[in-house]
């Protein structure tokens, strides 16, 4: 069963940057280190035009070679999106790439060394070059795929929450008492022996001090949307307009607040859960 987090692999977009990418990171592998004896293993080697036009031969012959493999011989043989078919696919591919050169590299050498354990050396010694721009390109679409999956920008569900509802914060001094709809409620932040309340008050940004713990401010919310989604915050989910990073890095974005609010370790899978209960989110 095909996995749907890796269906880059096929991509046509995926291929070609795979293919430029092998292709250019050996050539430049072989001008800097000089490996293969490119060099005729000369000490005193100098880089004139020529040679550095002579070896990109090779990055021609990967670059063709490379489409060929992914635009000719992958759809033929149906590498479907699984782990399994892409680690085959792989290592069919080092071989394919690997045999290639080796060829062009006799040629080139006018086949001074045509033995089969040679062959076998070089596909191996190739194949670790190619292992870098592979596995790079392969990761750098899979850090994609995670990112799209949680930038998601979010709905309410209709009908869910009474708007006219009434929260009380209610702090330890005699003046640390506000009752604020939950629809107007934005946000509160923790800030040393205080919390600071955030909410709409003639469509702005208005803010409230009480002395209280967010513990304790927590404790005396008794409402779904409001949740602690970190040691320093809690949100009210009806504002929560998109989420953004992945599983070490999650961030809510609410109405009406320039600056994301962070959701820790702890508080993820309550945070998710409320998310998809509130939101238009799976």
């Amino acid at each position: 069963m095909e996995n749907r987090d890796l269906a880059f692999f096929n991509s046509n977009d995926y291929k070609w940057k795979l293919s430029i990418s092998l292709a250019v990171f050996l050539y430049l592998f072989l001008i800097i280190f000089l490996p293969f004896g490119v060099s005729n293993y000369n000490p005193f080697h100098e880089y004139t035009l020529q040679f550095i036009f002579e070896l990109s031969i090779f990055f021609f012959v990967v670059l063709v070679v490379a489409l060929i493999n992914e635009f000719l011989i992958k759809p033929l043989i149906e590498v479907s999106a699984t782990v399994r078919s892409i680690v085959l696919w792989h290592i069919w591919s080092f071989l394919f790439l690997g045999v290639i050169l080796f060829i062009t590299y006799n040629y080139l050498g006018d086949w001074h060394d045509w033995r089969l354990l040679s062959g076998i050396e070089f596909i191996f010694n190739t194949s670790t070059v190619f292992i870098f721009p592979m596995v790079g390109v392969f990761f750098y679409y899979k850090f994609k795929v995670l990112k799209e999956q949680f930038d998601v920008v979010l709905t309410n569900i209709e009908s869910s929450m009474d708007e006219k509802t009434m929260i009380n914060f209610e702090g330890q001094g005699n003046n640390d008492k506000i009752s604020i709809s939950v629809s107007e409620f934005i946000y509160a932040r923790s800030q040393d022996n205080y919390v600071e309340l955030s909410y709409l008050h003639n469509n702005q940004l208005t803010s409230f001090l009480i002395r209280a713990s967010m513990g304790l401010v927590e404790e005396s919310v008794e409402n779904g949307f409001i949740i602690r989604c970190h040691r320093s915050y809690m949100v009210n989910l009806f504002h929560v307009q998109s989420i953004s990073g992945g599983k070490n890095d999650l961030q809510l974005f609410l109405n009406h607040v320039e600056k994301p609010i962070p959701v820790s370790k702890k508080y993820m899978v309550g945070t998710m859960e409320q998310l998809k209960k509130y939101k238009q989110f799976q």
